[in-house]
């Protein structure tokens, strides 16, 4: 796969035969790479680097992976857990945690860079000046709190879907551009757009609009023959 620009991924494992491969492999393959050996220097090393995707071994000296795989989620940033833990008690609880994939020691270098390309191919990313502490958004009486995937108007919970709790925290993310209907259908739904899915989205944004009320609701404006945009008021 030829990337647009180099992304950065995060090795996270105590054994630095692993890393030292992992760390090769990937340069190699036109990744930029850092690594840790604990979680401790994980979490040091992830608010100066930044990257786009972390592979983490779950048994780790300080601790067990999951609890820092809850907080790297909570950024947007990909994980994939890589480890020699193969019952399902674990595999299954690195997926309650937050995972994107799983992989069990030992494994396939190519199948795990296949897996790598294919999640960030399919990344939703946030704009770089959301800061990883910010846990919610707030634009007069409209939350949107990523903790709890709610939103809130007037302090009061918004019943949205999951599909369209992710299309408007996406648009409020992204609110530098006018972003097409089929891109939408790419970056939200993560799929090939089709014939038929530009009404998807109008619907989608009509029911978004109707829950979060009429004021709130025309933050997300329409672009005629383009697609929408959210207009952040004045102030935010």
């Amino acid at each position: 796969m030829t990337l647009i620009s180099k992304k950065k991924i995060l090795i996270v494992d105590d054994d630095p035969s692993i890393r030292h491969l992992l760390t090769r492999f990937f340069s190699y393959n036109n990744y930029i790479v850092d690594s840790a050996e604990n979680i401790t220097q994980a979490r040091q090393i992830f608010r100066i680097f930044h990257p786009d995707l972390v592979i983490m071994d779950v048994n780790l000296p300080d601790g067990i992976g999951f609890s820092l795989c809850q907080e790297i989620r909570k950024t947007g940033v990909i994980l994939i857990f890589l480890s020699s833990m193969s019952d399902p008690y674990h595999i299954l609880e690195g997926f309650r945690s937050g995972a994107d994939d799983y992989l069990v020691k030992p494994f396939n270098l190519d199948i795990l860079k296949a897996k790598v390309e294919a999640l960030l191919r399919r990344q939703i990313y946030l704009p770089p000046t959301l800061s990883p502490e910010i846990s919610q958004l707030t634009f007069g009486k409209l939350t949107i709190d990523f903790d709890s995937c709610q939103v809130k108007v007037n302090r009061s919970v918004v019943s949205l879907t999951t599909l369209e709790f992710e299309l408007l925290t996406f648009l409020a993310t992204h609110h530098s551009r006018v972003w097409e209907r089929n891109e939408l259908i790419v970056q939200v739904w993560k799929k090939i757009p089709q014939k038929g899915d530009d009404r998807k989205v109008d619907i989608h944004v009509g029911h978004i609009r109707h829950k979060i009320g009429d004021k709130d609701g025309k933050l997300i404006k329409t672009v005629w023959g383009k697609g929408y945009i959210f207009e952040v008021p004045k102030g935010k």
